[in-house]
């Protein structure tokens, strides 16, 4: 339904706690540890190789640790499945968000603990999450850490951890490629490929869009950004954190109908100043449909990934659906 969005307090991506799942790391200690490494995440001269990683984690865990490479054949799905099936009680995605969105694809409803170590541009997971994003720093904090159930969002019935949206946002991604490419992965690449993918909206798109199957508005907009992250959009000052605590999506869409005005709304953003009704219109719900008239496919965008879907789309939330080694202070 369509609702005013409650204040915030905390800035976690706060997990799902109930009484049953308060155990300790040492629950999961004992089991074999597996770490899906993404080799292209993270800067070179912070980013142990992979035996120094390996003895880390196993001094962290007190279990022995194995570490797997993503590459162009084995996917951080694919490499998760096949941990899955060697018995492995937790499994660690190392890289960004897309790698980790990747590994928890695998490992959605079953036994097997996700951890999180940050070696991407923004690392906005695992810092919801509580960990360092020094990673020496992030395997003491995970060894320390105890597997709790989270929501995952879905879109189309695939999964998503921070966000999804469809609109200029994978034309962002796409300039951001080819700037990484160019200049390598920082968050000033990412920032700079924000304005430049900007540049490149030709018109907005005609939505519909249904909110818990009771509110539905029309809206001509270039962006539609669904949030799955507290703590992504307290760290950008936007309302609605508290309502994605509580367990449901945060449904942003624009104002902005020209790239003028987008980019007036990107330098709102970086600066902390974006206004709610000004700029964007915020819905609040647990399932979103979102129809583009006679659009058949369209360009989505998950957690910095990008792919084409078939239209409409079908925003849900997975409850509790994935285990996650969470810090005992988040």
């Amino acid at each position: 339904m369509l609702s005013t969005p409650k204040g915030s307090e905390m800035n976690s991506h706060t997990p799902i706690e109930t009484p049953e799942n308060q155990s300790s790391a040492a629950a999961v200690k004992g089991g074999d540890v597996c770490v899906i490494l993404n080799p292209k995440s993270g800067k070179k001269e912070t980013k142990p190789d992979p035996d120094e990683l390996s003895q880390m984690m196993r001094r962290a865990f007190d279990a022995p640790c194995d570490i797997k490479q993503v590459s162009k054949d084995h996917s951080p799905t694919k490499l998760a499945e096949d941990a899955i099936r060697e018995g492995y009680r937790i499994v660690v995605a190392a890289g960004g968000d897309g790698t980790i969105a990747g590994v928890a694809n695998a490992l959605m409803d079953t036994d097997v603990a996700m951890g999180v170590l940050p070696m991407g541009t923004f690392n906005y997971f695992s810092r919801g999450l509580g960990l360092p994003e020094d990673i020496p720093e992030a395997i003491e904090t995970l060894g320390r850490s105890a597997p709790k159930p989270m929501h995952v969002g879905c879109v189309n019935g695939e999964i998503f951890l921070n966000n999804a949206s469809l609109g200029v946002y994978p034309s962002i991604l796409r300039e951001r490629e080819t700037l990484y490419k160019k200049w390598g992965r920082s968050r000033i690449t990412a920032y700079w490929s924000v304005l430049s993918g900007l540049m490149g909206l030709k018109r907005p798109y005609d939505l519909t869009v249904t909110v818990d199957g009771e509110t539905t508005i029309h809206k001509k907009t270039a962006l539609a950004f669904v949030a799955n992250s507290a703590y992504q959009l307290e760290a950008f000052s936007l309302d609605g954190a508290e309502d994605v605590r509580d367990g449901s999506f945060a449904l942003y869409l624009t104002n902005a109908t020209n790239w003028r005005q987008l980019i007036a709304h990107a330098m709102n953003l970086f600066r902390n100043t974006t206004e709610h009704g000004r700029e964007f219109q915020l819905l609040i719900g647990k399932d979103i449909e979102i129809d583009v008239g006679r659009k058949k496919h369209m360009w989505i965008a998950r957690d910095g990934e990008k792919e084409r879907m078939k239209a409409p789309f079908v925003f849900n939330l997975r409850e509790n659906a994935l285990n996650v080694m969470v810090p005992n202070s988040a």
